[in-house]
């Protein structure tokens, strides 16, 4: 409570609430950003869209299916906007690679890669009772830290439909795993894998330590060091092609999780406002933002199991 009331003097913020619920009924508010640990985003959500409320959910939506469903009906139901956290979607080099894959002109999808490679100390598990735990964190590696690469495969590429993986603490004594793999059969046929950890000691200088290699017929999508680059195929010759807007150094949080790409979550918020004011969908949507939640179930699923296993 300290910290928020330091917080408020400091930045003249009229009112400190410790009971969201008391908030939601006293002041006067039209929208609320949830940044409350993943496992509490389903209750928060709902409880808010029920007070007319529209909601900025910070990542992933929920770590349990059924919140998700929740939370997409409540703002359905009670007519509010519900959008959500995921900067890598504002990169101009991605939302260029998206438009490229899903114009189909390089043709066939055949190979996708997708990596988090992080690091997290035993202090920083130590510095939040909630942190590797799976009922308020839901995973380590792919649920939290690599769920932003994972957003942004599942974005580009379309959906998984079968997951074989495996996951575990190697390192950590946590709950959740800090080093998960799996491979992926997605429904446009196209065959993958997914590596993540949060105990690499290499230095990773992409956002969030994430790269995405996505193979087709007639070129290739690169995204690597927070840069997006197509390389097209001219007969024996591949053209490497930069798909960003500029050269500005990219922004990571893979070894310090308080280094946080503003500008990314300015686009964000800036859009989650101009939707409720235009009474238009949010750029990124809980229909849309529940994918990559699916997918990272079904891994810890297959992973559980020992087994393939189709992505609810």
């Amino acid at each position: 409570e300290k910290k928020a009331r330091d917080f408020a003097k400091a930045y003249k913020v009229d009112a400190v609430y410790m009971d969201y619920k008391k908030m939601l009924k006293e002041a006067d508010i039209d929208a609320i950003c949830v940044c409350t640990p993943s496992g509490l985003h389903g209750e928060n959500t709902v409880e808010s869209a029920k007070a007319g409320k529209h909601v900025l959910c910070e990542k992933p939506l929920e770590i349990k299916k059924e919140k998700m469903d929740e939370m997409i009906e409540a703002a359905r139901r009670n007519n509010v906007k519900l959008g959500v956290v995921f900067p890598n979607r504002t990169r101009a080099g991605l939302r260029k690679a998206k438009e490229i894959l899903d114009s189909g002109e390089l043709g066939k999808m055949t190979i996708v890669e997708c990596q988090y490679r992080g690091y997290r100390s035993p202090q920083y598990y130590k510095s939040g009772s909630w942190r590797g735990t799976w009922e308020l964190d839901g995973g380590g590696c792919l649920m939290n830290q690599g769920i932003h690469a994972i957003d942004a495969m599942c974005w580009l590429t379309g959906e998984v439909e079968y997951v074989q993986g495996i996951s575990g603490a190697l390192l950590r004594d946590i709950e959740v795993e800090d080093t998960a793999m799996a491979l992926l059969e997605f429904k446009n046929g196209a065959k993958g894998v997914i590596m993540g950890t949060t105990i690499s000691n290499i230095p990773e200088t992409g956002p969030e330590g994430d790269r995405i290699r996505i193979e087709c017929e007639k070129g290739s999508i690169l995204y690597a060091d927070g840069k997006t680059t197509l390389y097209k195929r001219d007969g024996d010759n591949v053209i490497p092609i930069s798909l960003d807007k500029d050269d500005k150094e990219a922004v990571s949080s893979a070894s310090d999780p308080a280094n946080i790409d503003l500008e990314a979550h300015y686009f964000i918020v800036e859009d989650f406002i101009s939707s409720i004011l235009e009474n238009r969908v949010p750029y990124i949507t809980g229909e849309s933002a529940r994918k990559c939640v699916d997918l990272v179930l079904a891994i810890y699923e297959s992973s559980k199991k020992g087994a393939r296993v189709k992505v609810n």
